[in-house]
């Protein structure tokens, strides 16, 4: 096990990280990984509140069948508000969550592991953690040309991957919605039988909200990577 790093970050951040550029430098990006998240999270907190308004105010208008039956019209409402009330409220944790650590990055930063054992046959994966663990110890502002390159890369990819699962998220977004839609207008055409098509169309768009929510979680974790790649790389680099 080589911990040298490890010692070395810890007796930095003991000392004031403000004397080494390089601490400084993997600090403020740990900041602003958390803060992207913190932004995000804070969007999609008014986006799932001004949504949960909207089913609970359709649900409360929707007709009732009886007092302990429900038409699928309401129950696609409540499920939907009760969905986007739930998502909110634990949106809200996330941003409470990774506010803290941008606040305070120190704290969460000094709690990393970055101490790793010596990789079989995996070289490359040495190599970095080596000019990581020299570059760290040498204070030096100026970031060592292979570990540049692997930030460059990681920026590139998760911008890419973000770019192509925002593009999704927003088709399974407007596919639920349009098939949502379809759904509810049969409901109310009084014609309670379900065929085939109706089902299909249930199984679909059921099938498209999970998407859309994966997609939702996979933008938002490629966002902070591609703002933020300096602590992703260190926490992939040392953590693997």
């Amino acid at each position: 096990m080589n911990d040298e790093l490890q010692r070395t970050l810890s007796e930095i951040i003991e000392s004031g990280s403000q004397s080494n550029p390089a601490v400084n430098a993997l600090i403020s990006d740990y900041a602003k990984f958390h803060a992207v998240l913190a932004m995000v999270g804070g969007c999609l907190v008014l986006i799932f509140a001004w949504l949960s308004i909207i089913f609970w105010t359709r649900f409360k208008s929707s007709p009732k069948i009886s007092r302990l039956k429900w038409g699928f019209e309401r129950k696609a409402y409540f499920v939907f508000g009760f969905s986007s009330s739930s998502v909110a409220l634990f949106m809200i944790l996330i941003v409470v969550a990774n506010l803290t650590n941008t606040l305070n990055p120190l704290h969460g930063f000094s709690l990393l592991d970055f101490s790793f054992k010596i990789s079989s046959g995996e070289t490359y994966k040495d190599e970095l953690r080596y000019a990581f663990t020299e570059w760290i110890q040498s204070g030096n502002e100026n970031i060592p040309s292979i570990i540049q390159e692997r930030f460059n890369k990681r920026i590139e990819f998760h911008t890419t991957k973000a770019i192509v699962s925002g593009i999704l998220l927003i088709l399974f977004a407007g596919l639920s919605v349009y098939i949502w839609n379809a759904l509810v207008r049969r409901a109310k055409s009084n014609d309670s039988k379900w065929r085939f098509k109706e089902k299909a169309c249930f199984v679909f768009g059921s099938a498209t909200v999970v998407l859309a929510l994966l997609m939702m979680v996979i933008v938002m974790a490629n966002t902070q990577a591609a703002f933020a790649p300096k602590t992703l790389s260190m926490i992939n680099l040392f953590n693997s």
